[in-house]
């Protein structure tokens, strides 16, 4: 059965990354852009992780895994097409290092919802 808890927390946490994308500057550290520059290409990874955890734990496990693949795909082509939304945002720029970088946090996101679920903990969220 659908999680409309876990759903409409997907739906928050992708909106978010798509408010994040649109912000023509973000500056985590004001101080040295070099270290800005990594924090904000490393926060792509917790960011897709917990979005994928999100969007896995929303739907029901099937025995052929079709959701799980579902939700893969979909994550992908989001990860896609936010590169391709911050490449029309002024001061911003799609870059495959940042695709690669949601797509780690993705399949670390797939992996801690399969922990979770070897361990039983996910029904009980």
């Amino acid at each position: 059965m659908v999680n409309y808890k876990f759903v409409m927390l997907s739906v928050i946490g992708t909106l978010l990354i798509v408010y994040a994308s649109s912000l023509p500057d973000i500056t985590i550290v004001s101080s040295n852009n070099s270290l800005d520059r990594i924090l904000s290409n490393l926060a792509h990874i917790p960011a897709f992780a917990l979005l994928a955890f999100l969007w896995f734990r929303a739907f029901p496990k099937t025995q052929n895994n079709k959701t799980e693949l579902f939700v893969i795909v979909g994550l992908i082509l989001f990860a896609i097409s936010d590169e391709f939304h911050q490449s029309m945002i002024p001061g911003r720029t799609a870059a495959l290092s940042d695709f690669v970088l949601d797509l780690i946090g993705i399949f670390l996101g797939f992996a801690a919802y399969k922990a979770f679920d070897r361990i039983n903990m996910i029904d009980r969220m």
